[in-house]
């Protein structure tokens, strides 16, 4: 019995050790840049070795954009809803837009038929990006357009799981 005892203690001390282990590595920065209405040819690190003209290598200078690519991941096959709002869901929660925001109706309209979420934008039912990194420990912040739906606060950025919002709602803004 003393045997058996002495194993659990070295296991147990082993696994709170591992654990120790894990959560003193530090967590990777995740910086997701959304650029609305942005060519594929836009970037200079996508037509990297087919520009010969000098004003194409004017028109698509993005060094800082470039850097940061280098140093990170670029995800590049994001395939957008021909609108803004069901892009925009579909991007924030991982979703089709035909599952998640097909129409886009003003961010405000409210469906007293849809007892799920009742507005337009993201159900209240899915969990978000913000919310999925918030659960793995992260702090989040968005800059930008929202437009995944504000008929309720629960429906903006702060209530789906963003701590801080540098804001508009939708678009139409005067810069």
């Amino acid at each position: 019995m003393p045997a058996a005892s002495a194993l659990a203690k070295v296991a147990l001390l082993a696994a709170v050790r591992a654990r120790e282990g894990v959560a003193a590595q530090p967590k990777p920065n995740v910086l997701f840049i959304l650029a609305d209405d942005y060519g594929w040819a836009n970037m200079g690190v996508l037509r990297r070795g087919e520009v010969t003209s000098m004003q194409a290598k004017l028109e698509m200078c993005t060094p800082n954009a470039e850097a940061l690519i280098h140093e990170g991941i670029l995800l590049d096959r994001h395939y957008a809803y021909k609108i803004c709002s069901p892009s925009r869901s579909s991007l924030q929660s991982g979703r089709l837009a035909l599952h998640v925001n097909s129409v886009n109706t003003g961010v405000t309209v409210v469906n007293a038929s849809d007892h799920v979420s009742g507005a337009v934008g993201i159900p209240r039912n899915m969990t978000g990006m913000a919310q999925k990194l918030k659960s793995a420990g992260y702090k989040t912040h968005m800059v930008g357009k929202w437009d995944a739906g504000m008929a309720t606060p629960e429906h903006t950025p702060l209530g789906r799981g963003y701590d801080s919002w540098v804001r508009y709602f939708q678009h139409a803004n005067d810069y």
